[in-house]
């Protein structure tokens, strides 16, 4: 059993460790609005330094490289605030500036409308979101099963078993949700090519067949990894291999 006084410590751990992020998120902001853009971009990675991290410090990471014409770390830093934070519309407006610099315009696979239109329910939230939206609602499900039990008058037990079956209709789509949410996390292993140039070849050696010519800042999916070289698909599903040390993980 924890004592009192290791709870006090952690709590009052906790306690200053929030307060001094937060002095350090104000700090930053104050450069960024007096365009100090390094310096602000310090105090964000002391935050981060501390184990801290949120929507909002990605954020103003992404807006503070952007303004140093980084773009490559700026596309970075927001599609780690989208991971946290899907569909932001502040988000990705900024993330569609900073693309619009990139040298690589490489466009999505088409989808059709249905698909377009699942995916975009799907990533209203992330999977923790998702599991705890379903949660609520199979709470609501037992509680109005229950009530329907236990009642006694007909109007009553109606009423509750309706409530009871639209309550699970939500957790049994919820509950899906959360699964494809959780999966296309699980599987998709974002990155972000930092090197100013990088070519994409055929095979894992530098003897092989060169497909294209990549530059920073261009968005790629890792399926695989041997050695120093990794298997990557680009958005329009093209797959070649690039040397691992040339691009930085998102997740």
């Amino acid at each position: 059993m924890i004592s009192k006084s290791t709870k006090f410590i952690f709590i009052l751990f906790t306690f200053l460790s929030y307060s001094q992020n937060s002095e350090l998120f104000d700090q930053g902001n104050d450069f960024y609005n007096q365009g100090r853009y390094f310096e602000a971009i310090e105090k964000y990675n002391l935050i981060l330094k501390n184990g801290s991290h949120s929507n909002e410090l990605y954020y103003n990471l992404g807006n503070s490289y952007y303004k140093l014409n980084d773009i490559a770390n700026s596309i970075f830093y927001y599609e780690k605030a989208l991971i946290l934070s899907p569909n932001n519309d502040k988000i990705l407006n900024n993330l569609s500036f900073a693309n619009n610099m990139l040298i690589d315009k490489i466009d999505s696979l088409p989808k059709n409308q249905i698909s377009s239109f699942f995916s975009s329910l799907i990533n209203l939230f992330n999977y923790s979101t998702w599991q705890y939206i379903y949660l609520f609602f199979e709470y609501l499900a037992v509680i109005f099963l229950v009530l329907y039990f236990i009642s006694k008058r007909p109007k009553n037990k109606k009423r509750y078993f309706i409530t009871a079956l639209s309550f699970s209709l939500f957790f049994v789509f919820t509950l899906i949700a959360a699964n494809i949410s959780e999966n296309n996390y699980l599987n998709d292993n974002p990155a972000i090519i930092f090197d100013k140039e990088v070519d994409l070849r055929s095979e894992p050696n530098l003897r092989s067949e060169e497909i294209s010519k990549l530059h920073e800042g261009t968005k790629l999916n890792i399926i695989e990894s041997v050695n120093d070289w990794s298997l990557v698909e680009l958005k329009n599903g093209n797959k070649g291999w690039l040397t691992t040390s040339s691009f930085r993980l998102i997740k």
